[in-house]
């Protein structure tokens, strides 16, 4: 192979007529068996074209330079759904990726025997999504599995010990608003317990 490439590029600095180089390329593969390639009308039929009413049927099949913006359609085949929620109308946000798509990831460690649900890209309050979606999985699985989690609240890392992937990803399609309420009835009815504690217990120690 090296050879060939050297013998190529004396070619082309000498100046060789390309016929020399051909002789170089003449098999369609490495293998010696491989057939001698031939000229290529001798294996399809085409024609040279410089039509612009042409062109048009080309580009659609060159790939994109950039992401396109993704269609706002709910029923597509391939069952991907746009974004709804906006930023803001949560306490946080989990962002789409470049490529419109839900930052969900499954980490398989350990041969296959440690697996990790990752979300990434959240932002906002991340403890939080953290208690919704522990309180979700709880109440699908119950008392099966043991819903184990940890935060990257610098990077925005939710992780989620166990394959929990499409469960994840179809909660946070649903955007489910009545997990979100009772725990901001949980955390306000903590918040004020722990303030009327802390009120009566200054009383009681004025008194005393």
């Amino acid at each position: 192979m090296a050879v060939r490439i050297l013998f190529k590029n004396a070619v082309l600095r000498s100046g060789i007529a390309l016929r020399l180089n051909s002789l170089i390329f003449k098999r369609d593969s490495s293998y010696r068996s491989s057939p001698i390639a031939q000229d290529p009308s001798f294996y399809a039929k085409y024609e040279v074209s410089s039509s612009p009413e042409e062109w048009k049927f080309v580009e659609r099949l060159l790939p994109m330079t950039i992401i396109p913006t993704p269609s706002d359609r709910k029923d597509l085949p391939s069952g991907w759904q746009p974004q709804t929620t906006t930023f803001g109308k949560y306490p946080y946000f989990v962002h789409r990726t470049r490529n419109h798509m839900l930052p969900v990831y499954l980490k398989v460690s350990m041969r296959g025997t440690r697996r990790i649900t990752q979300i990434n890209n959240v932002d906002g309050n991340i403890w939080v999504l953290e208690e919704v979606i522990k309180k979700y999985l709880t109440r699908i699985y119950g008392d099966k599995k043991i819903i184990a989690t940890k935060v990257h609240e610098v990077c925005g890392h939710l992780c989620i010990h166990g394959d929990h992937v499409s469960r994840v990803k179809e909660w946070l399609l649903k955007k489910v608003t009545t997990e979100l309420q009772y725990v901001q009835t949980n955390v306000r009815e903590h918040y004020i317990t722990e303030t009327c504690i802390g009120q009566l217990l200054k009383i009681i120690w004025a008194v005393i």
